[in-house]
């Protein structure tokens, strides 16, 4: 992740892909939407070639139908993107050694950590290629996402993981919170 990209991120709420991870991340929208464009393109080949023809009942449907599902799966997608905000008592630093002690706990891998942007993966498990968690720190606002890894196959499903590896990061924040408000 890229300054940029941590800039952007924190100012949008949503965390922010390179090119190749979007393509993987909503890779299931442009299949979808590859027959539509295929249909498109031979009419309009057709038409420039002098021999327009119009949509058939059923090519209609080739076409509608994909946009509509692809529509939905990229709202979807898009919404996985967000991030979610915590406030954290301990400094940052103090912070970083409880994440790396989580990442033990629950076998994550740290893959990317510099001043502002904590980015581990998970291994493939339980019915999921593994997950990016994302922890970007702002102040005292930590802001935490989970996606299926972007890195790895293109994937929908989760089955709950990335709700899991979110919750964990929250469970630890509002623990780290409690035991700073007792000292």
């Amino acid at each position: 992740m890229t300054q940029e990209q941590y800039n952007k991120s924190i100012e949008t709420g949503e965390l922010q892909l390179n090119c190749k991870d979007m393509l993987t991340h909503f890779g299931v929208v442009g299949f979808l939407f590859f027959m539509p464009l295929m249909l498109l393109s031979i009419h309009l080949f057709q038409y420039f070639k002098g021999n327009p023809s119009s949509l058939r009942g059923d090519e209609f449907y080739i076409l509608i139908i994909p946009i509509i599902i692809g529509f939905l799966f990229f709202l979807l997608q898009k919404s996985r993107l967000k991030l979610k905000v915590l406030t954290a008592t301990l400094s940052q630093k103090e912070l970083t050694s409880y994440i790396e002690q989580l990442c033990q706990e629950w076998d994550w891998k740290p893959y990317f950590h510099n001043k502002n942007i904590f980015i581990a993966k998970t291994k493939m498990g339980g019915g999921s290629w593994g997950e990016q968690v994302t922890i970007l720190f702002n102040g005292n606002q930590v802001w935490v996402n989970s996606i299926c890894d972007p890195d790895k196959k293109g994937s929908l499903v989760s089955f709950g993981r990335n709700r899991e590896n979110v919750q964990a990061v929250v469970d630890l924040i509002e623990n780290t919170n409690r035991l700073t408000k007792k000292s």
